[in-house]
């Protein structure tokens, strides 16, 4: 049975699904390791630097003896502890995570991989301000794993070696996000994902404030947790006067997610390239959507253009282009023999690519590559 550490910066983040999987479906034995881009914490909760007053002097009374600073004895502390649990293989979930370790793995010959989900693949600041450790990373990992096509042309551009590079695109879970024939329902149009630039939730409701000129009794439903536009997206909606066709439903599990799909019209979602040139991988929730029979309106961005077919699944428009994005909902809410036959190719083509087995395997497939090498 493989041994593996899977890193990660969160330890249960709602919108990270995607990690919680890896640590409860990938066969092995797996350490979970999280809490910033050196893990705070092993197992359930368990600190690999104590914080009571006693162990604070200790490490004080060492730094003073050895000029071993806090960081450094964090470090050594998981690197004990990949050795003592005999770690045959690190997942690291986003670069941030990967830069702390990479050498502890060289130094033990660790196999290192390194999953790329989003932001760190792509936000310019963070690239230039580290680009020597991406570098070194992407010389010392041994598998590199983006979640879209766009993703792995960006990885190669940043000097990852081609050999190494591996696609690996998330999946639904089909056992909760079943198909159903969504196209009698109301026309309510649904979106989930954090509000943050890249989802620009704020153009969606631009676009949705142009439907309702057409479908003056249309709704929208935003789910989601806050990272910066919650407040923007509140306040839009009341300046525009449609506040009261707009349902901010906050956080919800996936089964609540499904629920809220299955009574929905259509997914909708404007991603776009940040000033910072910062892209998305690929939405988990758009693959949802699909599962579930939801035609999808979004953008041709970055990895949904790899789940999304204009015309066959969902319909695309360009990134900022709400005039396209808003037609595309009217066109769905008025044709639903279109809406019917989008959903369920949608749902074939992620039962035939994007399951959550799909996803698992394909990554147990490289883990298991590189242990054995």
């Amino acid at each position: 049975m493989k041994r593996i550490a899977v890193l990660s910066y969160n330890h249960n983040k709602y919108s990270e699904t995607f990690i919680g999987n890896m640590v409860k479906r990938l066969p092995g034995q797996i350490h979970f390791l999280y809490g910033g881009d050196l893990p705070m914490f092993y197992g359930n909760d368990v600190p690999f630097l104590k914080e009571d007053a006693k162990s604070k002097f200790a490490y004080a009374l060492k730094e003073w003896a050895t000029g071993k600073d806090w960081r450094t004895q964090h470090s050594e502390k998981v690197e004990q502890y990949l050795i003592e649990n005999r770690i045959e293989a690190v997942v690291a979930n986003y670069a941030i995570t990967a830069f702390p370790v990479m050498e502890i793995c060289r130094k033990h010959k660790i196999p290192l991989i390194v999953h790329f989900h989003g932001w760190t693949a792509y936000r310019q600041s963070l690239i230039n301000s580290r680009l020597e450790e991406y570098g070194q990373m992407f010389e010392i990992a041994s598998a590199v794993i983006g979640v879209s096509q766009d993703m792995i042309e960006q990885l190669k551009m940043l000097g990852a070696d081609p050999a190494k590079l591996h696609l690996i695109t998330y999946g639904a879970d089909p056992e909760i996000f079943t198909y159903k024939d969504c196209s009698a329902n109301e026309n309510i149009f649904f979106s989930a994902g954090r509000f943050c630039d890249t989802k620009n939730p704020h153009l969606t409701i631009l676009a949705f404030n142009k439907v309702l000129k057409s479908l003056p009794g249309a709704k929208l439903v935003m789910a989601g947790g806050d990272e910066n536009l919650l407040n923007v997206c509140i306040n839009l909606s009341q300046a525009l006067g449609i506040g009261d066709k707009i349902d901010f439903c906050g956080v919800l599990t996936p089964s609540q997610i499904y629920e809220r799909m299955s009574s929905s019209l259509a997914f909708v979602q404007h991603s776009a390239t940040t000033i910072e040139g910062e892209k998305e991988g690929t939405p988990v929730a758009v693959i949802e959507a699909c599962a579930t029979g939801l035609p999808v309106i979004a953008t041709r961005h970055a990895g949904i253009k790899d789940v999304v077919i204009d015309g066959e699944t969902g319909l695309l428009c360009d990134e900022y282009d709400i005039e396209a994005m808003a037609g595309n909902m009217v066109t769905l809410a008025n044709n639903r023999v279109l809406a019917k036959r989008l959903g369920a190719a949608a749902s074939q083509r992620v039962l035939n690519n994007f399951t959550m087995k799909q996803y698992i395997d394909k990554l147990d497939a490289v883990i298991e590559a590189v242990v054995k090498k």
